[in-house]
C-alpha cells in the first residue's frame, strides 16, 4: 500500500508543476500540529512564493485545487489554514481495511533471498577477550544487533561479524597477570569475571612497578610471532573469554554469524601482505627522524592538517616492530571487501554457534564463499575511534578503492559513563561533584553486563509467570534503555533509570504486546465489514501510527538509527493502550461491525508490536 506521507509529498510537487514550477521541490510534508485542519500538513505555498511572486495563501489555494482535482489513494478532505498551510485529511474508510492487512501480512522480520539486496557486513561488539563483557559492551552489541536486524529487513544480505582481538596489548595484561602474580579463581567465580580481577590487579602492578611493563612487551611479540608456548596459552585465554561473551550476549538476544579473529590475519599473512603492498604504493612510509621515527606510518599532510585526536593512529607498525590496532584493521578491511586476494578456512565455533576463522585448512567445514565480499561495510564502534576508522578508509583510497572507502561506514556512538549516584554505589569517589564518571576496567569501575541482566532478572521476577519469561521481561528491559538513546548521547548509567519498569520502558513496550494478546484470545476472529463505522478519535491516532511502521522501519535502516524505531515502538504501545482505554471493551459490544473493526485493529497493533519488538531485539511475549 501507499505511504501517505510520501504520497501527499508527491502529490504537491505534482500540484506545483502545474502552477508552473520547475526543478526540484521541496513539500516538506509533516504531521500535522493541529490536527482540528488535518492529519499532514504543507508548507510548500511559503517556499514557492518568492519563485510564483504571489501570497503564500493564494499559492496554497491553488495547489489545493490541484490537488482536489487529482487526489491521491486514501485522501480525503484537503484544506488551506493561516497564512497559507496545506491541510489532507485521510479517508480513514478506505485507509482503515488496507493498514489492518497489511500489518498482519507484511513481513518485517525477513531472510532475503540471496539476490535480494547489496551485501552489508555489520561488525559489532569487538569486546577485548580479556575480561567480563561490561555495560558498554552491551550498548555496542544491542546497536549493532538491531542496525543489522533493520537492514534486513530492508532486503539486504546481512552478515554480523565479531572481531576478536586476541593479540592485542589487553590480552597480553591478562596473561602476564596469570602467569606472574599468582591469582587464583576464587570457587563458584566465573572465569571471564576472574580475569577483570587479573587485569585490575596487573594494571595496578604496572603503576607500583614500571619495570614490569618489559613482561606485557615480551608476552606481546610472543603473541604476535604465533608460535610457542605463550601464544597458545593467550589463544586459550581469548577462546574461553569468547564463550562467556557469546553466553552473555546471547542472554539479551544477540547472535553473530562470523567471529573474525585478528591471530589468523596475523598468521595467514593478512597484515604484511597489505603493508608489503601499502609499502609497494608508497601509501606508507618510514620517518628518519622525529617522533615517528623507525615507524610505518600512514602520511596526513595532505589531509589539510587534519591530524588525528591519537598520534599514534596513523602509525600503523611501531618502531619495536608491533602493529597497531589500525594496521591489522586495515588488512581485516582489504579482506572485508573481497580486495586482499588471501581468505581464511571457516569452521563452526560450537555446534550451535557461529562460524569463525581458522588458519588451519585441515579443519575448514564451511564454504569460503559465504563470507567476507561486502558491498558495504558498518563498524558499530564508539566515537572515541573515530581517527583510526577514518585512517582505514584513507588507506583504502590510496590503495585506489574509493568505491570500498565510500562504503565503510564508522557507526559512532557515545560511551555509557556513571551517574554519580551509580558511581557511590560501586566506590567511585564522587567528591569531585562531576555530572558523570567514566567506566574504567582497568581500576575495576563498570558495571557486569551479566550483572545487569541478573538485577534486571530479580527486579522482574514478581510480575513474571515463570523464569522464562522474566529473562526475556529483563533482556527486553535492557536492550531498550540501551537502545532509546540517540547514537550522539552519552548515557549517564543509573541503576534505578535502566531498571524501571514502568513509563518509558521495554516492560510497558511489552504489556501492551501482552495486553492486545489477552484481548484477542477472548474475541472470535470475524472480518471487517464491508462498510466500516466511523472510528473514535483514539483509533484514528492508532491507525496513523500502524500506518507509519513500514516508513519507520524505512528511515531507521536507511540511517542506521534503532532509537528512531525505539521512540516510534513507544509511540504505537502509547496509542494501542489509549484506544484500549478510551474504547468499550470489544468484548462487551454488541454492535457486530464495530466490534470486527476494533478487533482489526487491535489485531493489528499486536501484529505491529510482535515485529517492532523483534527488530529490537527483544521475544515478544503473548503473556507475562
Amino acid at each position: 500500500m501507499p505511504d501517505l506521507q510520501d504520497d501527499f509529498a508527491r502529490a504537491l510537487v505534482r500540484a506545483a508543476a502545474e502552477l508552473g514550477v520547475t526543478g526540484e521541490v521541496e513539500p516538506g510534508v509533516e504531521a500535522s500540529a493541529v490536527p482540528e485542519v488535518g492529519d499532514y500538513s504543507s508548507a510548500l505555498a511559503f517556499r514557492l512564493a518568492s519563485v510564483l511572486r504571489r501570497p503564500p495563501r493564494t499559492i496554497a489555494e491553488e495547489l489545493a485545487s490541484a490537488l482536489r482535482r487529482n487526489p491521491g489513494q486514501h485522501f480525503g478532505e484537503v484544506t488551506v489554514s493561516g497564512a497559507g498551510y496545506v491541510n489532507l485529511r485521510i479517508d480513514y474508510a478506505s485507509l482503515c481495511p488496507s493498514v489492518i492487512s497489511r500489518a498482519l501480512h507484511w513481513g518485517a522480520v525477513v531472510s532475503p533471498d540471496p539476490a535480494a539486496g547489496a551485501k552489508v557486513v555489520v561488525e559489532h561488539t569487538a569486546t577485548n577477550p580479556n575480561k567480563a563483557a561490561h555495560v558498554g559492551h552491551l550498548r555496542n552489541a544491542c546497536i549493532g544487533d538491531t542496525v543489522a536486524r533493520l537492514l534486513r529487513a530492508r532486503g539486504h544480505r546481512v552478515e554480523v561479524q565479531n572481531y576478536i582481538d586476541d593479540t592485542g596489548v589487553q590480552v597480553a595484561d591478562v596473561l602476564v597477570g596469570l602467569r606472574h602474580l599468582g591469582l587464583a579463581q576464587r570457587e563458584g567465580e566465573p572465569y571471564d569475571r576472574f580475569c577483570s580481577r587479573v587485569y585490575v590487579e596487573v594494571c595496578q602492578r604496572y603503576e607500583a612497578e614500571p619495570s614490569m611493563l618489559e613482561l606485557r612487551r615480551d608476552t606481546l611479540r610472543q603473541i604476535e610471532s604465533r608460535r610457542g608456548e605463550v601464544a597458545e596459552a593467550a589463544k586459550e585465554l581469548a577462546s574461553r573469554i569468547v564463550d562467556a561473551h557469546l553466553l552473555t550476549m546471547s542472554r539479551a538476544g544477540v547472535a553473530y554469524d562470523l567471529l573474525t579473529w585478528e591471530s589468523d590475519i596475523i598468521e595467514l599473512g593478512f597484515l604484511e601482505h597489505a603493508l608489503a603492498w601499502m609499502r609497494q604504493e608508497a601509501v606508507i612510509t618510514m620517518p628518519q627522524a622525529g617522533t615517528f621515527r623507525g615507524c610505518w606510518v600512514l602520511p596526513l599532510e595532505d589531509l589539510g592538517g587534519a591530524e588525528p585526536e591519537a598520534g599514534e593512529a596513523k602509525v600503523l607498525v611501531k618502531s619495536d616492530g608491533i602493529a597497531t590496532y589500525t594496521g591489522k584493521d586495515v588488512a581485516y578491511h582489504l579482506w572485508k571487501f573481497g580486495l586482499l586476494g588471501l581468505d581464511f578456512s571457516y569452521r563452526l565455533w560450537s555446534p550451535q554457534g557461529p562460524a569463525t576463522t581458522s588458519a588451519d585448512p585441515g579443519r575448514a567445514q564451511l564454504d569460503p564463499a559465504r563470507y567476507g565480499h561486502a558491498a558495504r561495510a558498518v563498524n558499530v564502534i564508539d566515537q572515541r575511534q573515530s581517527a583510526p576508522q577514518r585512517m582505514v578508509r584513507e588507506a583504502l583510497r590510496r590503495l585506489g578503492f574509493e568505491s570500498q572507502a565510500q562504503s565503510l561506514h564508522h557507526l559512532a556512538y557515545e560511551v555509557v559513563a556513571l551517574s554519580p549516584r551509580a558511581a557511590r554505589e560501586l566506590g567511585v569517589d564522587t567528591s569531585d561533584e562531576r555530572s558523570m564518571y567514566p567506566l574504567s576496567g582497568r581500576r575495576g569501575v563498570d558495571v557486569g553486563a551479566d550483572d545487569l541482566l541478573d538485577e534486571a532478572e530479580r527486579q522482574v521476577r514478581d510480575k513474571a509467570r515463570d523464569q522464562l519469561t522474566a529473562s526475556r521481561l529483563a533482556a527486553s528491559a535492557v536492550r531498550y534503555y540501551l537502545l532509546r538513546f540517540g547514537l550522539n548521547s552519552i548515557i549517564s548509567f543509573d541503576f534505578n533509570e535502566a531498571l524501571r519498569t514502568s513509563g518509558d520502558t521495554g516492560v510497558y513496550l511489552q504489556y501492551a504486546h501482552a495486553r492486545a494478546c489477552r484481548i484477542l484470545a477472548r474475541l472470535e476472529p470475524q472480518p471487517l465489514p464491508a462498510q466500516l463505522p466511523p472510528l473514535e478519535p483514539a483509533g484514528r491516532v492508532l491507525l496513523r501510527q500502524l500506518e507509519r511502521f513500514p516508513r519507520v522501519v524505512a528511515e531507521a535502516a536507511d540511517g542506521l538509527s534503532p532509537s528512531l524505531l525505539a521512540s516510534y515502538t513507544l509511540a504505537l504501545a502509547t496509542a494501542f493502550n489509549d484506544f484500549y482505554e478510551h474504547s468499550p471493551r470489544l468484548y462487551q459490544v454488541r454492535d457486530r461491525d464495530l466490534r470486527a473493526l476494533g478487533r482489526g485493529l487491535v489485531d493489528a497493533a499486536r501484529a505491529t508490536l510482535a515485529r517492532a519488538l523483534e527488530l529490537m531485539g527483544m521475544h515478544p511475549l503473548d503473556r507475562i
